[in-house]
C-alpha cells in the first residue's frame, strides 16, 4: 500500500507554498522503544498513556544551484569518476543539511490524541510548526534559497495509542 502524501510548506523569497511529499516509509526503533512495545501487559486498573513521535524537518527545496559547477571529475576511468563526483555532491549535500528535530508527545486522553492527528493530516499542525521552525534568523542564513518544512508523524504509533486510549475510556465507563 502507498502511504498517503502529506502536506509540506516551501518558504520561498516569492512567499510559502503548499507542496506535498510522501512520508518517511519506515523507521529504525531505539532500545529503548523495543522494550517498552515488549514490556508485560499494563495493569488494567491504571490509567495508560501513548506516545507519539513527532518529526520536524527543514530542507532546501532545490540542491541544483549548489551542485552545479562543484561536482567535477578528471579521473579517465568512468567508474571512478562517477564515484568521485558522487562524493563530491554527497559532502555538499550534506554541508547543505539544515536539521531535524524529534518530539516525543506523551498523550492521556484521546481527544488531544485525536485532534493533534487531524491537525497533522489536515495540514494545520504543519502551518503552525512553520512559525515556530522557519524564524527570520534560519531565512537569513540561508539567504535567497527556498526551503521547505516536512512534518512527520508514524501512522502505526497513532493508531496503538488510540487503541491504548480507547481501553482507558472503556475502563472508566465499565462499571
Amino acid at each position: 500500500a502507498v502511504p498517503p502524501c502529506h502536506p509540506v510548506v516551501c518558504c520561498s523569497p516569492a512567499g510559502p507554498q503548499i507542496c506535498t511529499k510522501r512520508p518517511a516509509r519506515g523507521r529504525t526503533l531505539l532500545g529503548s522503544q523495543r522494550k517498552r512495545r515488549k514490556s508485560a501487559t499494563p495493569d488494567p486498573k491504571e490509567k495508560q498513556t501513548c506516545d507519539i513521535r513527532l518529526r520536524v524537518r527543514a530542507e532546501y527545496c532545490q540542491h541544483e544551484t549548489a551542485l552545479q559547477g562543484n561536482v567535477f571529475s578528471n579521473k579517465q576511468d568512468p567508474l571512478e569518476r562517477q564515484f568521485e563526483r558522487f562524493n563530491q555532491a554527497n559532502t555538499i549535500l550534506k554541508s547543505r543539511d539544515l536539521g531535524s528535530i524529534i518530539c516525543d508527545i506523551k498523550f492521556s486522553e484521546l481527544t488531544y490524541l485525536d485532534a493533534f492527528w487531524r491537525d497533522y493530516i489536515n495540514g494545520s499542525l504543519l502551518e503552525a510548526l512553520k512559525g515556530v521552525f522557519i524564524t527570520d534568523s534560519l531565512k537569513q542564513a540561508v539567504g535567497h534559497e527556498a526551503i521547505k518544512l516536512l512534518v512527520n508523524v508514524d501512522e502505526e504509533d497513532y493508531e496503538v495509542g488510540r487503541q491504548k486510549l480507547l481501553r482507558n475510556l472503556m475502563l472508566q465507563t465499565a462499571p
